[in-house]
């Protein structure tokens, strides 16, 4: 398939907030509980500062959003700002298109290596069994649970190859 990924610009900032407003429907049609309020906890403007700061990626297909990522230095849970790192945020593909996850991975290992981090590192729902298992397919292997005022998470790192 013909994938073209590129950091988000501000005008696609409604397309984007549509993307995730589609997933979060689909969640709760499928019965999945997971982000039944995560435009709430995950405002706008969080999505134009990431955009502004350049850490937000597009994927586009034949000019359709099919997916969004945010690729950081910042650690929102990992609490460590020693190792070279880059976290892996807000990950989510349009309903329909599967297998976007490499596409992905490999553009996040592309640019982690291009700038010197030795690891990628990425959260998510502790009791999200399907999500654990898709990380695990791609190498993020589990280093510690966590926990914060709204629900528990995995804490995974992927060590990239030197």
């Amino acid at each position: 398939m013909n994938y073209k990924i590129e950091l988000a610009n501000l005008k696609d900032i409604d397309s984007i907030l549509m993307l995730y407003s589609d997933r979060m429907k689909w969640f709760k049609d499928n019965n999945i509980k997971q982000w039944s309020r995560y435009l709430k906890n995950h405002p706008k403007e969080e999505f134009e500062e990431a955009i502004k700061n350049g850490t937000f990626y597009i994927i586009k297909q034949n000019d359709e959003l099919v997916a969004c990522f945010e690729i950081s230095t910042n650690s929102k849970y990992w609490n460590d700002n020693i190792t070279p790192a880059y976290y892996i945020y807000k990950i989510v593909t349009k309903i329909g298109h599967k297998n976007l996850g490499k596409i992905i991975f490999d553009k996040c290992m592309e640019l982690a290596k291009l700038n010197g981090k030795k690891y990628l590192r990425i959260e998510c729902l502790k009791y999200n069994e399907k999500l654990n298992k898709i990380y695990e397919q791609y190498n993020f292997k589990l280093v510690k649970y966590g926990n914060n005022e709204r629900y528990s998470y995995s804490l995974r790192e992927l060590k990239l190859d030197e």
